[in-house]
């Protein structure tokens, strides 16, 4: 049921990456007695670990906080201005929630117990400028496997700009982040969308990541050609050609809506990992870490605003991050419950559950963490 890593012996010819060993041994009777539990609690709720009829409901609800809008505009009702940027920012607000709340489970085959059904929705992200091929090499197997290790976790690499590990070189820049960063990370999405996914590819092929799929490469990259030029024609091009607004005027909306995204995505993720008691220097030897890979997880990972519903409704149950950690193939709606089992369990085996009860403090959290960061060698 876990994520484990050893599933992803990442053997790279080009040796940026290499595989992180966890030990088997330690804290294996807390794993065991975890697993029996959340096993248990499916068995006897008699329930599905997949998707339920509130996630079907979240879906539609999420694709129409970007389809409605778009629909308003482009039937030529919208001619006011800042109505016009109102529908782009609230396109930006259902872009971030089918990344987090739909394409997020998925991808993590979580949503449904068909293939194609999560394949399928999975995709999603294409429709709204990424790439599900990429974004599961980056967030599945890297990010999940290798949580909070310089150099592997790629959801911790902001190149020079940001400084988000203690292992990254600082720069005196960094000594300020903790007042820009918060708006670096509305601009996250946008070059991804347009250049990172086309470098990201080819350094994942480079790497020998997707091993055993060199032959579909060349394919898998021409899809994603096909469909960026798609996103952008229907996102960009057409509101340009048919909006009664001027191109900068659209273009000035197209970026709203992504800075609304990226802010939201950034926050969201950066709150469950850059935090001052998930961020520490790993003590890696010989490329292994004596500690299991589940505590590895518990270590790195944390939660926030467990009983803000609102939240937890829209952002897909990441403020659960720690039960989304040990359980991605589970769907997010059962994080609340299942959330109850870990904290318990952990605190029967001595084993650390990191949990900070607001939002707010965890923002506070966050920033006092980019400070450290920017100011500690």
């Amino acid at each position: 049921m876990f994520f484990s890593p050893y599933l992803y012996r990442i053997k790279a010819t080009n040796m940026n990456i290499q595989t992180i060993q966890f030990s088997r041994e330690k804290n294996a009777e807390f794993v065991k007695e975890l697993k029996h539990r959340v096993n248990q609690y499916f068995k006897e709720k008699g329930i599905s670990k997949q998707a339920n009829f509130s996630m079907v409901f979240k879906t539609i609800c999420m694709v129409a906080l970007l389809v409605v809008p778009y629909g308003f505009m482009m039937s030529g009702l919208i001619s006011n201005i800042w109505l016009h940027y109102l529908m782009w920012a609230i396109m930006g607000i259902g872009v971030s929630g089918i990344g987090m709340s739909v394409m997020h489970d998925a991808n993590h085959g979580a949503y449904s117990k068909n293939r194609t059904v999560n394949r399928i929705i999975g995709r999603f992200i294409d429709l709204v400028g990424g790439n599900a091929t990429n974004w599961k090499m980056q967030h599945n197997v890297l990010h999940h496997t290798y949580t909070n290790i310089h150099g592997l976790d790629q959801d911790i690499k902001a190149g020079a700009v940001l400084r988000l590990s203690p292992e990254q070189k600082r720069y005196k820049i960094h000594k300020y982040q903790h007042i820009y960063a918060w708006f670096a990370y509305g601009l996250m999405t946008l070059p991804w969308m347009t250049v990172k996914d086309f470098f990201q590819m080819i350094e994942f092929r480079n790497k020998n990541l997707n091993k055993g799929r060199s032959r579909k490469f060349w394919k898998e990259y021409t899809i994603m050609v096909a469909i960026k030029v798609f996103y952008y024609t229907y996102m960009l091009v057409l509101p340009i050609i048919f909006l009664p607004f001027a191109w900068w005027q659209v273009l000035l909306g197209f970026v709203l809506m992504h800075y609304v995204t990226g802010a939201t995505l950034a926050t969201t993720f950066q709150l469950a990992h850059v935090m001052p008691k998930t961020m520490t220097k790993l003590d890696i030897v010989d490329n292994s870490i004596d500690e299991n890979w589940v505590i590895h997880q518990l270590e790195t990972t944390t939660n926030f605003a467990r009983n803000n519903c609102l939240v937890s409704w829209y952002i897909g149950g990441l403020n659960f991050q720690v039960e989304h950690h040990l359980f991605p193939n589970i769907c997010h709606v059962h994080y609340k419950k299942l959330s109850k089992i870990v904290e318990a369990t952990a605190k029967e085996y001595g084993v650390v559950y990191n949990n900070i009860p607001t939002m707010a403090k965890a923002l506070v959290e966050h920033g006092r963490m980019l400070k450290q960061l920017g100011t500690v060698a």
